[in-house]
């Protein structure tokens, strides 16, 4: 009651008094929220068949099976490749941190059914960092390959609140996939632990 008599009776002080518990119950919706994003959130992603293994080692094996896919439609006749979740999660991991300014580290892609699913740490203000996971599909029918995402997960924080920021992830994924050239047509075919991709010249 002695805050409320602060401003006085009137209906201005009760105005700016209404206006500032306003604001300190804001702060501490976003304080609180802020907590949530950089502590715990979704675990990782799971593997269609595990255990996935990030390393040189499968990302070189993920672009020698992609260039020798490449150079088939290239000649001008259909070829098709079949990569596993080690390799495309190796190769995804080396591109983003090699040759794009995304903030996502140890990205982890599972291949179920029909969809996929990415985790990875994004980066953010201050050095902190937050767990990030998202579900969908990949269209590979354009220039650039174009995420369709199904579903995301932000730290700890409650769903409703994954909605108001949803976008800064769906621009970050976008960024990570604009410089990839598609130069033929691909349609992946998404089974447990694999994609199956076809092409066409």
């Amino acid at each position: 009651m002695r805050f409320m008599s602060f401003f006085g009776p009137s209906p201005l002080g009760i105005a700016i008094t209404a206006i500032i518990v306003i604001l300190i119950v804001a702060v501490i919706f976003v304080g609180v929220n802020v907590v949530l994003a950089f502590s715990g959130g979704p675990g990782p992603c799971t593997a269609g068949k595990p255990p996935i293994t990030v390393d040189a080692a499968n990302a070189s094996t993920f672009q020698e099976k992609w260039d020798a896919f490449d150079v088939i439609l290239d000649g001008g006749s259909p070829s098709a490749a079949t990569f596993n979740e080690s390799e495309i999660s190796s190769r995804a991991d080396e591109y983003i941190s090699d040759e794009t300014d995304v903030d996502f580290k140890d990205v982890r892609i599972c291949i179920h059914d029909g969809f996929g699913e990415a985790t990875a740490k994004l980066g953010a203000i201050l050095g902190l960092e937050t767990k990030v996971k998202i579900s969908g599909t990949v269209d590979l029918t354009g220039d650039t390959p174009q995420a369709q995402l199904d579903d995301i997960e932000i730290g700890n924080v409650p769903g409703f609140i994954v909605d108001i920021v949803e976008g800064q992830v769906e621009d970050a994924v976008d960024e990570a996939l604009e410089n990839i050239d598609l130069s033929h047509t691909y349609t992946p075919t998404l089974v447990e632990g694999e994609a199956q991709i076809e092409g066409v010249p």
